[in-house]
């Protein structure tokens, strides 16, 4: 049995994340729509100022494109049609690269400056503000390269690309392609940050059915230790009743056998031999009372264990499972190496839960953040072994020798273990109790590493 329990993304519900993304999607969509169709009269300001001869053309143009892409946008926003936004906005986004190309290859290269600087503010806005994968924004600089390269090569034989470099397509070039970083570490961030969050929600709501199923549990304990404590009342009343009476009844054949004993001249040896068996036998029942007045006052105290077969590999499964989400919340990879055979230990099994339930919870609790911890049960001589491991940040043999002996004045009367002891004391006391040992170490090579051992049952 092999497992490998990650408790990172890869444990997130896929449709949840996929859900998150697109509402992340879709509200930036919304943002820069709304973006590009306010941005119009600051090209409108543009053309005025440098293409004072076309500006009424190009006035005219942007309002027709801007009135298609909002079509677009709201028709492919409509619930019948439902279409995946971010090819809705690489569409949208697409036709208004390929104008602002093509309006930058065409135009004279004495005014070309100032719109290579807008397009570059265009391509690093766009980027640092939609959300979308990273393939999109590729595919629209590839575009606005090929489209300025192709189109000015058309309209400009005479001049080199040189020039258009030198008149700002140098900056355009520079700024599109380090807007694509940008772009593909927003993304990256902002998903990993969706799925973390997914992760915390995911952890919350299993705390919470946790809590709830704890709180019914209680209910139950609780209403069962009333029954329980309305029949020890009543034991303890019927008890006293029946000591009462017996006492009296026993008190009554003393002074029936002080009498007698005191005329007793005229009896047979016979009849003195009876009266003897009969202050006897009242003597015993005396004693039989004081016993049971005795043990209807004293609680016992002593841990009555009750070992049955066990198999210590699905144990130790099971309690790994009800504290993944701890190590979720610390972002802790536990990997679990089980032996494929059963390993069958002779135990109890309530105790032995409470044991790898502190244990395990503790060894997580004193973990690393972000650290891998492992686990491994195997056979050694006659015994199952399950030893554990983290090499994170040591807490060193001196750290580790006060937790596992921070034990409560109280854990050694009648060999019950305090609640207030540590949780390794308490667990290391509970596996000596049960016949195991609790053993741990804390070093560069094995890093802090805790050793398990019972007997293997024959």
């Amino acid at each position: 049995m092999l497992n490998d329990l990650k408790f990172s993304f890869v444990n997130i519900d896929k449709e949840s994340l996929s859900a998150e993304l697109g509402a992340k999607v879709k509200y930036y969509s919304n943002v820069i729509h709304w973006t590009l169709i306010y941005s119009l009269p600051i090209f409108w300001l543009l053309d005025y100022s440098f293409l004072s001869s076309d500006w009424v053309v190009l006035f005219f143009t942007r309002i027709l494109l801007a009135g298609i892409c909002h079509c677009i946008y709201l028709y492919g926003g409509l619930r019948k049609n439902n279409w995946d936004k971010e090819v809705t906005m690489a569409f949208i986004i697409g036709i208004n690269t390929a104008f602002y190309s093509v309006v930058c290859a065409v135009i004279p290269t004495s005014a070309v400056l100032p719109y290579f600087l807008v397009f570059s503010i265009y391509f690093l806005l766009l980027n640092i503000t939609i959300f979308w994968k990273p393939s999109y924004s590729i595919i629209q600089c590839v575009m606005a390269y090929f489209l300025i390269m192709v189109l000015y090569r058309i309209f400009n034989k005479y001049y080199d690309y040189h020039v258009l470099i030198s008149n700002g397509g140098g900056v355009f070039i520079i700024i599109s392609a380090f807007s694509i970083l940008i772009g593909y570490n927003r993304y990256q961030l902002a998903r990993r940050e969706i799925a973390k969050n997914i992760m915390i929600e995911m952890a919350n709501n299993r705390l919470i059915d946790q809590h709830e199923k704890i709180i019914d549990q209680q209910k139950e304990i609780n209403e069962a230790n009333r029954r329980l404590t309305k029949l020890s009342d009543y034991r303890f009343s019927t008890l006293n009743m029946i000591l009462h009476d017996f006492r009296n009844f026993t008190g009554s054949i003393q002074m029936s056998l002080d009498l007698l004993n005191q005329s007793n001249e005229n009896f047979t040896g016979e009849q003195h031999e009876i009266l003897g068996y009969i202050g006897e036998g009242n003597d015993k029942l005396k004693y039989l009372s004081q016993k049971l007045a005795t043990s209807t006052q004293t609680d016992a105290t002593q841990i009555d264990y009750n070992y049955s077969d066990l198999d210590l590999g699905k144990e130790v499964e099971q309690a790994i499972v009800v504290l993944a989400d701890a190590a979720m919340m610390k972002q802790i990879n536990v990997q679990l190496n089980i032996d494929p055979s059963a390993t069958i230990v002779s135990l109890d099994k309530i105790f032995l839960d409470q044991l790898l339930a502190k244990l395990f919870s503790n060894v997580i609790r004193y973990a690393s953040s972000g650290t891998v911890l492992s686990i491994h049960l195997h056979k050694l001589d006659n015994k199952a072994v399950t030893d554990i491991a983290n090499k994170g940040e040591l807490l060193g043999p001196k750290k580790l020798d006060e937790l596992f002996n921070d034990i409560d004045n109280n854990s050694d009367s009648n060999g019950i273990v305090s609640q207030h002891t540590s949780g390794f004391a308490f667990a290391k006391k509970l596996a000596e109790q049960m016949g195991g040992k609790l053993t741990y170490n804390s070093d560069e090579k094995t890093g802090n590493f805790y050793r398990l051992e019972f007997n293997l049952f024959k």
